[in-house]
């Protein structure tokens, strides 16, 4: 049998991408946290990780655990939430931007759903204004959202610049209009993008618009135009550009919580909690 204190410390590990980190996040000595590794390796008869410089990445056979440790470590979770009555059973309405949702989500819903494994999770992607209105209306409990003018009881959770953003094969044509491809008129980084692009010498043409951001990471990715994100944002395959492209400076961009009217319930609380820990994480995604 394998031992669900040692899967956890070794997803925690996986998560957060240390020992040191994962230690924090088990509330364990690093040198437990060691140990937790050492027997399960002992146990399955291989590596799970082999070191990297100061760090260390997983092996193939660390790669394959992940899957089998996720679902044990739930199915744990879940026998003890059914059966001990302790657990919380209800449901959660929550409501993300897609851009969010594209870099947190899964992250959220799974750190969520490893501790409240009962609890069912209704999630709306909308504009940070929508998702506002629907909060302050008592359609939805919580939000992650982007701060903006007239909104009240935000939390904030991370504050950070916002840059222009392009593919690595993206290549700007001398003189030429950057392409760019931005949120709908409602979209609050397209506004910073604007009042920007006003001041600046560099000419810029528009080329997508869309409230989907899927569909503007798509032509992002593809080298077509350049968008607008949080810096931590700026993932696998994308660059930074500015002055040296003749792009203004983006001012900084503030994320965070925001919770409907009343006493919220305790699978609010704990979603809250859920997103704290994931979005807090500093510089996890360089964002």
């Amino acid at each position: 049998m394998l031992d669900t204190d040692q899967l956890r410390s070794f997803l925690a590990i996986v998560d957060t991408g240390s020992f040191t980190k994962a230690a924090e996040r088990v509330h364990k000595t690093q040198s437990a946290v060691s140990m937790h590794i050492r027997r399960l390796e002992e146990q399955l008869g291989c590596a799970l990780f082999v070191k990297q410089g100061r760090g260390a990445r997983l092996t193939a056979e660390g790669e394959s655990l992940i899957d089998f440790a996720r679902r044990i470590v739930q199915i744990e979770a879940g026998a003890v939430a059914a059966l001990s009555r302790k657990g919380l059973r209800g449901a959660v309405r929550l409501g993300i931007p897609d851009d969010y949702a594209e870099s947190y989500l899964a992250e959220i819903l799974g750190r969520f759903t490893r501790k409240h494994p009962m609890v069912e999770v209704s999630v709306s992607c909308e504009g940070s204004p929508e998702l506002a209105q629907q909060v302050s209306a008592g359609a939805l409990e919580l939000a992650l959202v982007t701060d903006h003018p007239g909104l009240h009881g935000f939390e904030l959770l991370c504050e950070q610049p916002l840059v222009w953003a392009a593919s690595e094969r993206f290549h700007i044509d001398d003189g030429a209009p950057i392409p760019l491809a931005l949120g709908a008129v409602s979209c609050l980084w397209r506004r910073e993008a604007d009042e920007a692009l006003a001041e600046a010498a560099r000419p810029t043409r528009g080329l997508f618009f869309s409230k989907n951001f899927s569909a503007i990471g798509t032509v992002v990715r593809a080298g077509l135009a350049i968008t607008t994100l949080p810096e931590s944002m700026v993932g696998e395959g994308l660059r930074i550009l500015g002055a040296a492209e003749g792009l203004p400076e983006l001012p900084l961009t503030r994320m965070g919580l925001i919770h409907a009217p009343g006493r919220p319930s305790e699978e609010a609380k704990a979603l809250a909690n859920a997103i704290r820990e994931t979005v807090s994480l500093p510089a996890r995604r360089a964002a």
